[in-house]
C-alpha cells in the first residue's frame, strides 16, 4: 500500500446503453505517468442542484479536527452530509452506512502551504477558499483528511463524483482527499489532489496535460488551471466526457465564477542587443520567469507586436526579426505572459539596422516615418468599429463577426463569456471564438476568419452519453 514515487488513479464511466456498463480500459502508460491495476465502477445517483441554479463561491476545505462523519446515499450533499461514496468497486456500501473520517494529522507547516496553494490555484476566479464551515448555505466541501481505508477505498489519494449526464457545475459536491495517506509535508501533492477533485463538481473532466491539476500525470511542479485547449484522458488521450474535442479548465472555471485576482506578471529582461548599429540578420534574447510557468514571449518594434514565440522548457527566448521589418531605426521591446494573457514587458533598447528611413515610402502600407523610425499609429478604433486590418484596432483584433470586419475581441462560449454589454460569444459553451453583437440565434457551430485571413474553428459542446464518472487517485504499489 505504500506510494513509491507518483500518484496512480482509476476512472469510472457508467454508460447507459440497452442496461450495459461499459469501464474504461488503461490503455499504455509510460513510467512518469500514474498507473492504475485496475479500473472501477461506481453507479451515480442524483446530484442535489439543478442546472439553472447559481453555482456557490465558496470552496471549505474541512480538516475535520474533531473527525467527521458521512452517511452512504444515492446523492451527494454537503449540507446534509451524504455521499454517494463509500466501500469498494466490487463490494460498495449500503445505503445508510456511518463512515468516519480520522481528523488531518498532517503538520500544520504542510497545511499552510497547503492552504497557500488552492488559494494560488483557485486566485484567478472569483471563489473563495474557507477553512471554517460556512453554515447552511450552497457551498463546495472538500474534505481534507483522513485515510482512504475509513470509506472502504484501496489506495486512493482522493476521490469525487463527475455528474456526466448533463456536465454542468454543481452544487453541494462533497469530494475528498485523504490527507493521512499523502506523504508527510508534500502540501505540492495534497494540493494537486484536492484542485482535481472539487473541480469535478464544477464540470470538469481529466486533463492529460502535467500541467493542469485536472491531469494523472506527475511533475511539472505547482499545477494550475490551465488557459490552454488540453485533450482529455488518464492514461491516454480518449474524448472528452462532454463531448468536446479538447478541454480549458481556466475557461470553464472562468464561465462558472467569474474573473477574480491576477496573479502576479511574470519577470522578463531583454539581454541582447544593446543600443546601436546591429547586424542585417539580428536576433533579440531575452529571459523571462513566471511562478505559472511562462507560456510566450513577443517581441515588439516600434510599438507594434512582430513577433511572438511560444515558451520551451527553457527561461530563454531567441525572437527573430522577421523578414518584411523595415529597416532603421528600431525601439525594440519583449513582452513576456503567462497562460492567463498577463505580461510585463521590458524598457525599449534601440538600435539601427541599414539606413534608416527618410520618408513613408521606405516603409509598410500605413507608416508612417519619423526619427528615422518606421510605424504605425497606436489603434483607435474602438470594439465594435469598422476596421479594415488588425493595426486599427484597439484589442489588435479585426474579424468579420457577421455584419463585416469590426473590431472585436477573442471569448469563450456561455454563461460568462466576458463580451460586453450587447454582444455576445460566437461560440457554444465550452468553444473558442469572437464577440459578435447580440442576436437571437442559437444555431450550431460556425466558423469564422479574421482580416488577415487566420481561421477560428468553432465548436460547440455535445452531451456525452455518461451518467458518471468517479475518480480516484492512487498511490502506486510497490514493484
Amino acid at each position: 500500500m505504500t506510494r513509491v514515487a507518483s500518484f496512480i488513479a482509476s476512472v469510472a464511466l457508467v454508460v447507459m446503453a440497452g442496461g450495459s456498463t461499459a469501464v474504461a480500459s488503461p490503455g499504455t502508460i509510460s513510467p512518469n505517468k500514474r498507473v492504475s491495476p485496475h479500473s472501477a465502477v461506481l453507479p451515480l445517483g442524483p446530484m442535489t442542484s439543478e442546472a439553472a441554479e447559481p453555482i456557490a463561491k465558496i470552496i471549505w476545505l474541512n480538516r475535520c479536527p474533531t473527525g467527521c462523519t458521512f452517511t452512504k446515499s444515492n446523492t451527494s450533499d454537503a449540507l446534509s452530509n451524504r455521499t454517494i461514496i463509500g466501500g469498494s468497486n466490487e463490494e460498495p456500501y449500503a445505503q445508510g452506512t456511518v463512515m468516519t473520517i480520522s481528523p488531518f494529522a498532517q503538520s500544520e507547516t504542510m497545511w499552510q502551504s497547503y492552504l497557500t496553494c488552492m488559494r494560488e490555484v483557485y486566485g484567478p476566479y472569483d471563489v473563495q477558499i474557507v477553512t471554517e464551515d460556512p453554515g447552511n448555505v450552497p457551498h463546495h466541501e472538500a474534505v481534507v483528511a483522513g485515510r482512504a481505508a475509513e470509506m472502504g477505498k484501496e489506495g486512493a489519494l482522493g476521490v469525487a463524483p463527475l455528474d456526466g449526464t448533463t456536465c454542468v457545475p454543481k452544487n453541494n459536491v462533497i469530494s475528498f482527499t485523504y490527507a493521512n495517506d499523502e506523504r508527510a509535508g508534500n502540501w505540492e501533492g495534497l494540493c494537486w489532489t484536492t484542485a482535481q477533485e472539487s473541480a469535478h463538481s464544477f464540470g470538469l473532466d481529466h486533463a492529460f496535460d502535467c500541467s493542469d491539476p485536472l491531469t494523472y500525470i506527475d511533475g511539472c511542479g505547482q499545477k494550475f488551471f490551465r488557459n490552454k485547449d488540453i485533450k482529455c484522458g488518464e492514461y491516454a488521450v480518449r474524448p472528452c466526457t462532454c463531448g468536446a474535442p479538447t478541454q480549458n479548465s481556466h475557461q470553464k472555471l472562468l464561465s462558472v465564477f467569474g474573473p477574480g485576482t491576477d496573479p502576479a506578471p511574470p519577470v522578463v529582461t531583454l539581454n541582447s542587443p544593446q543600443a546601436g548599429p546591429v547586424n542585417a540578420n539580428f536576433s533579440v534574447f531575452a529571459t523571462a520567469s513566471d511562478h505559472r510557468g511562462v507560456a510566450y514571449a513577443e517581441l515588439y518594434i516600434n510599438g507594434w507586436k512582430w513577433y511572438r514565440q511560444p515558451a520551451t522548457e527553457s527561461a530563454t527566448f531567441v525572437l527573430n526579426i522577421p523578414p518584411t521589418v523595415p529597416d532603421g531605426v528600431m525601439d525594440l521591446q519583449v513582452r513576456a505572459c503567462n497562460d492567463l494573457d498577463i505580461c510585463a514587458e521590458t524598457a525599449p533598447v534601440t538600435v539601427t539596422r541599414g539606413q534608416a528611413c527618410g520618408d513613408a515610402t521606405a516603409c509598410l502600407t500605413g507608416q508612417k516615418c519619423e526619427a528615422g523610425k518606421c510605424f504605425w499609429d497606436a489603434p483607435v478604433a474602438e470594439f465594435g468599429s469598422a476596421c479594415a486590418f488588425n493595426e486599427e484596432c484597439l484589442s489588435g483584433l479585426c474579424n468579420d463577426t457577421g455584419a463585416g470586419l469590426t473590431c472585436t475581441e477573442s471569448c469563450f462560449g456561455p454563461p460568462n463569456d466576458l463580451c460586453p454589454a450587447g454582444f455576445e460569444c460566437n461560440a457554444g459553451a465550452g468553444a473558442a471564438g469572437v464577440c459578435r453583437v447580440a442576436s437571437s440565434d442559437d444555431g450550431g457551430c460556425c466558423s469564422t476568419g479574421n482580416a488577415s485571413g487566420t481561421g477560428v474553428v468553432l465548436v460547440n459542446l455535445g452531451l456525452g452519453s455518461m451518467i458518471g464518472l468517479l475518480v480516484m487517485r492512487r498511490r502506486r504499489r510497490k514493484a
